[in-house]
């Protein structure tokens, strides 16, 4: 009890002396590790273990040693060491003398988090253009080592996205985090802008509404005054003539040609094809005229298409040279904006053919209405829209408003034009319609919106246009100041083209076919991009590639069909090699055979020419001839009689053939080999199909015994085409009597017998196969249409041989 009693004093008595002065860090704990005080031997007093904090630095901290021991005091450390890392690390310290009671202290060395900071993350606006920008956001900056970031990206359905390709906004959101660090979580978002297509309007006379339909392909459309929407062509229109409002005058584009087409009775007809026209004007119903804008400087020019005689071909005659645009007519004089002299307005009389300087300005663009030349000028010191008095001698211009405007229209008394960024930035608050009164005045902004991909005015109080953004066609009320939604509920329509069949060819990761939901035009689908292009703006009898030279058949003015040629490695422009209809191509390198086709479209002979469409002769009057082949020096065709789709296989000997050759006839290859709807060969075999009355199969024989040879497949089979790929022949197989056996199917070349063959895809009463043509990456394409059956939806489709998944490209 005394021994307490002592315990208790002593320690009153340091309490007593740190209230003088002599206490421990607040941050210092005291821990005994002696079960009992020696009262004969001193305590430690006034000594110190202060527990510390830092943030993290990535440097080593430590606690700082005891202070305040006596001196020669021993002391001992237990976890006081080196940290980096944030934590809370407890360390001891015990103490000891002679004399003195052991004492034992503890502190903390505590390592907070560290802020994340400097990094940029920031927001972006592009112009789609087809490509992925899912990287164009990125997170600029130094990460510390050990971190870890995570980047989720969702679209406007907020929906978590790996790509970022279509018109849209995006919302990035970017956690880092790090043990050493506080989270930090960034966002930014990527705004894909529509881009401004060559969508335009035109209103005619009759009301009737001509435009671009965003929402099928920008196929053109009309709409009439009963709200009648009608699909006029499988041609997007690029510009409209609108100096004669009666009629739909447009220029339609292409990847490899143009045309311009004029609507009459609700029909499209076209007047002239090329493969560059940067404006056409008519003159009257047979001549007119057209600027070309060409990479090769020699074609750059105006032409005139004297189209007086329907019997032949045009008569096209330059009468300027170099690039120019903006064509009209007026007064017996062609406008035009010279680009050999800085885009200034010049006219050209068109009896003499003489040049003169209307406007030495830079112009963008131009319209003439009542003697005057309204025009969109880049001015030396701003860009603004006035207009020249052609009724005057004058060349300079009156300003009406400083504006940079498109789409210049003259209607009403007034000018309307669109206010974007032509020259130089404009600020969106600015953009949009605006219209100013031709005697002046100020400018009305109409209707405020940047988003004007084309428009037209349909009255003092109404304007129609289409949005950037939806593709939609609007009519905007100029009193009310609203809009109607003239394609709500559009869907684009699905009706089952009927077709006589199509063509299809591959060539590496491309696959070039007829799109028979698009007038029978021209695409190409790339694998890699995963995306279609429509290669023509008109139809295509056919096409045939040789040597990285596309060679094709299409319409190119009323009924006529001319050859044109194009290199697909190098590109540029297309080029007419021929105004002949041929069909069926094939090449031995020198020349190209076909089947020569009349005027009225009809098969009417066998013809030859050079590779540049030179030396042109029907050498035989063979009508029926098709599946053109070579091989050692020879021709070889199937003969098949006038509406018959099976005959005999015969060849001509090429070296027969010369330049004065006509009425050549041709040799049958062999009697057993006959009834034959399509042949192939390879090395010394001749694959068919045998199109007999009951036994329709595929076959196999040789040039050695030119018998009938093997049927490889037979038992209900009837095959519709056949192609020759590594060591099978691919085929599709419908029997009506055996429709549960149809579908794609496979067929060893060594085949022994019938029975062999492998189903790579039943029909399902889905899948219809011709034009079939497999691409280097293993993929089967085929048009899903039979034409002799009317089978199938006429779509184009990608079969996977690995994995049998079908996927409708087209």
């Amino acid at each position: 009890m005394k021994k307490r009693i002592s315990l208790l004093l002593i320690l009153l008595f340091g309490i007593f002396l740190s209230s003088c002065g002599g206490k421990p860090s607040p941050s210092t704990t005291i821990t005994s590790n002696t079960t009992s005080v020696d009262d004969s031997k001193l305590n430690f007093t006034g000594v110190t273990f202060d527990s510390e904090s830092f943030v993290y630095d990535g440097n080593p901290h430590i606690l700082s040693e005891v202070s305040g021991a006596p001196e020669n005091t021993t002391i001992s450390y237990s976890g006081r060491n080196n940290y980096v890392d944030v934590g809370v690390y407890e360390a001891s310290a015990t103490l000891s003398k002679n004399g003195y009671n052991d004492l034992t202290l503890t502190a903390t060395l505590t390592i907070t988090k560290a802020t994340l900071s400097g990094y940029e993350y920031e927001s972006k606006t592009v112009t789609y253009d087809g490509l992925d920008h899912i990287n164009d956001i990125q997170l600029i900056g130094v990460l510390p080592e050990g971190s870890t970031v995570k980047e989720t990206v969702k679209n406007s359905n907020n929906e978590i996205v790996t790509s970022a390709i279509e018109v849209g906004s995006y919302t990035y959101t970017c956690e880092i985090t790090n043990k050493n660090y506080n989270a930090i979580t960034l966002r930014a978002t990527l705004d894909i802008k529509a881009k401004k297509k060559d969508m335009p309007v035109f209103i005619s006379s009759d009301g009737t509404i001509y435009f671009a339909n965003g929402l099928h392909e920008s196929f053109l459309y009309s709409l009439n005054s009963s709200e009648e929407l009608k699909l006029l062509d499988y041609s997007s229109p690029k510009e409209f003539n609108k100096y004669n409002s009666s009629s739909a005058l447009f220029i339609s584009g292409s990847v490899l040609l143009n045309s311009v087409k004029e609507i009459s009775n609700g029909e499209t007809n076209i007047l002239y094809t090329d493969s560059n026209i940067s404006d056409f004007v008519k003159y009257n119903s047979s001549i007119y005229y057209y600027s070309c804008n060409s990479l090769n400087k020699e074609k750059s020019g105006i032409y005139k298409v004297d189209a007086t005689d329907t019997a032949n071909e045009p008569i096209v005659t330059k009468i300027f040279e170099g690039k120019t645009d903006n064509l009209s007519i007026y007064e017996n004089h062609l406008y035009f904006t010279n680009g050999n002299d800085k885009n200034y307005i010049y006219k050209l009389n068109l009896s003499s053919n003489q040049t003169t300087l209307v406007l030495q300005e830079k112009v963008h663009e131009y319209t003439i209405s009542n003697n005057k030349l309204y025009c969109t000028v880049n001015g030396t010191l701003n860009d603004y829209i006035g207009y020249v008095d052609l009724s005057s001698s004058s060349t300079t211009t009156t300003k009406l408003t400083n504006a940079s405007g498109e789409y210049l229209i003259v209607k009403n008394g007034y000018l309307y034009y669109n206010y974007t960024d032509l020259f130089s930035y404009v600020d969106s608050s600015y953009k949009g319609v605006w219209r100013i009164s031709t005697s002046g005045g100020e400018p009305e902004h109409i209707i405020a919106t940047e988003n004007i991909n084309g428009f037209d005015v349909e009255s003092s109080a109404s304007i129609v246009y289409i949005d950037t953004i939806d593709l939609h066609l609007y009519r905007y009320n100029v009193t009310t100041k609203t809009k109607t939604d003239l394609l709500n509920g559009f869907v684009a329509p699905e009706v089952t083209p009927m077709n006589t069949g199509g063509n299809a060819i591959s060539l590496g990761t491309k696959t070039y076919y007829l799109n028979m939901y698009a007038g029978k035009t021209l695409y190409v689908y790339d694998e890699l991009t995963k995306k279609n292009s429509q290669l023509t703006s008109n139809k295509v009898a056919d096409f045939y590639i040789y040597n990285n030279i596309m060679y094709f058949n299409q319409v190119t003015m009323l009924t006529n069909n001319d050859l044109y040629s194009i290199n697909l490695k190098t590109g540029g422009e297309a080029e007419k090699i021929s105004s002949n209809d041929i069909r069926n191509m094939v090449s031995d390198g020198t020349y190209i055979y076909a089947t020569h086709y009349n005027w009225a479209g009809l098969a009417g002979g066998i013809s030859r020419m050079k590779l540049d469409g030179s030396e042109y002769v029907k050498f035989s009057n063979i009508d029926g001839a098709k599946n053109f082949t070579i091989k050692d020096n020879k021709l070889y065709y199937i003969n098949c009689a006038t509406g018959q789709d099976n005959g005999n296989i015969e060849f001509m000997s090429i070296s027969d053939i010369t330049s004065l050759t006509e009425g050549l006839k041709g040799t049958v290859l062999s009697s057993n080999i006959k009834n034959v709807k399509q042949f192939a060969f390879d090395g010394n075999n001749i694959f068919y199909i045998y199109n007999g009355t009951i036994d329709n199969s595929v076959r196999r024989t040789d040039f050695t015994s030119l018998a009938e040879g093997t049927k490889i497949a037979s038992s209900k089979t009837n095959p519709s085409e056949i192609l020759l790929h590594g060591d099978y022949v691919y085929y599709y197989s419908y029997a009506a009597t055996a429709a549960s056996s149809a579908g794609f199917y496979k067929v060893s070349k060594t085949a022994t017998q019938d029975g062999t063959q492998e189903l790579i895809l039943g029909y399902n009463s889905t899948y219809y196969g011709s034009s079939l043509v497999i691409s280097s990456s293993g993929y089967l394409y085929f048009l899903n249409y039979i034409p002799k059956l009317l089978l199938g939806d006429a779509h184009f489709y990608q079969l996977d041989l690995s994995s049998k998944n079908v996927v409708k490209i087209y």
